[in-house]
């Protein structure tokens, strides 16, 4: 029992240590071929919307085919024969063909169009806000390694400061200046260090291979910190706002479409006769020309016109929540970058003071003036301040950056 006891811890210790010398090995790779912009393309490029630009282009193609059509519809030809034979027999015979031209109403051809352009003029809006997309998902996957990297780096240097202490514990205890469990307890704390450094190394490691998957990278760009965006109207700016303004300006082309729903186009109509009759007749030919028009069609015209106004509307109020959630968010980023920057003034000031009490505890441990428990309850404090005060620091180059994408920056 003994000895298995002793060979668990073994193996304990050597899977923390393999860890550990994982986690030494483990660190970002940064790269000056790569920027932010380029990143963000990449990014943009591997977007599932990216599927979604084809649409605009086959709509566009789409209502072109009908406005650069010669006819409002499309013509038809007819042709009738008219005799005799099961009646009077006398030779009767009429022969018609003609051909009916529907034709463009005033103004409804170049309605037709304006919603070719307002498709066309919508396909730039959505690619900024694709852009505006992969700018987020770039600050985000950066940001959340730089903390990681952080964490482990507090993690690390909290574990050298516990191996330092034992080894000095180890000496004291050789020289006879302390008992042999004071070694077993600054083991002990070395090992809880060393463990904490192992769950740093794996989450950054996780952190680097979620960046990898969504970027198609391994490198970072060597720079990522951003400064906030002055002097921005993002309300005149805003990808997402620009986006709803275009769909407002096509539903606004397609409700002047709509009056020319149910609509009868004048009808041009076209043909010539050929007719006897009897048998000692010779064929007549003589040539028709005719148009026919609708009286009072547009009131049925009012369901589509209905339609397309109900659909303007809900997208007008769409883009007044929108509106509300975006100045929503930019408030809450300019507040929590605020708050940050307070607290980082706080915790430095603390920092300082943790860090002179743990020098001072330290200096009296070494005099045998202090216990070893006591010397590690300071190093603690002193190890929690260091690290808050660092994730600050990094946390408020990742609130400049949440911030310009609430303005709607793209990088």
């Amino acid at each position: 029992m003994y000895v298995t006891k002793h060979l668990l811890a073994a193996f304990f210790i050597a899977s923390l240590f393999s860890h550990v010398t994982l986690a030494e090995q483990l660190e970002a790779e940064y790269s000056n071929q790569l920027s932010l912009a380029s990143l963000t393309e990449k990014v943009y490029q591997r977007l599932p919307g990216k599927a979604g630009e084809a649409k605009y282009e086959q709509l566009r193609q789409a209502n072109d085919a009908v406005t650069n059509t010669l006819f409002a519809a499309p013509a038809i030809a007819n042709l009738s024969h008219y005799n005799d034979a099961i009646g009077s027999s006398d030779g009767f015979q009429e022969w018609e063909s003609g051909v009916d031209l529907p034709l463009w109403l005033p103004g409804q051809k170049q309605k037709q169009q304006a919603v070719s352009d307002k498709i066309a003029a919508e396909l730039p809006a959505y690619q900024q806000q694709l852009r505006l997309q992969a700018s987020g998902e770039v600050r985000q996957l950066l940001w959340q390694v730089k903390l990681a990297e952080v964490q482990l780096e507090q993690a690390t240097i909290a574990w050298q400061t516990a191996q330092k202490l034992e080894q000095d514990v180890e000496h004291r205890v050789k020289a006879g200046d302390l008992p042999r469990t004071e070694a077993l307890l600054a083991s002990s704390n070395t090992l809880e260090t060393l463990s904490k450094k192992a769950d740093a190394a794996a989450l950054l490691k996780q952190q680097l291979n979620v960046y990898a998957l969504i970027t198609g990278e391994t490198a970072l760009p060597s720079v990522v910190v951003e400064e906030v965006a002055q002097a921005v109207d993002w309300k005149q700016t805003h990808p997402r706002l620009l986006l709803q303004d275009q769909v407002i300006a096509r539903l606004q082309a397609e409700m002047g479409v709509a009056q020319f729903d149910a609509a009868v186009n004048p009808n041009l109509a076209v043909g010539v006769r050929r007719e006897r009759g009897d048998f000692d007749e010779s064929f007549n030919n003589s040539l028709g020309l005719g148009i026919s028009f609708a009286f009072d069609d547009s009131r049925f015209s009012q369901p589509a016109i209905a339609k397309a106004g109900a659909e303007l509307a809900d997208a007008q109020v769409e883009r007044q929540a929108l509106l509300r959630e975006l100045d929503t968010r930019l408030l809450t980023r300019k507040q929590q970058l605020a708050s940050t920057q307070e607290q980082l003034a706080l915790v430095s000031k603390q920092d300082a003071t943790t860090q002179q009490y743990y020098q001072l505890q330290k200096r009296a441990f070494d005099l045998g003036e202090l216990n070893l428990i006591d010397l590690l309850r300071s190093q603690m404090l002193a190890n929690t301040s260091q690290s808050r005060k660092r994730e600050l620091e990094v946390q408020i180059k990742q609130q400049k950056a949440a911030l310009n994408q609430a303005l709607g920056v793209i990088l």
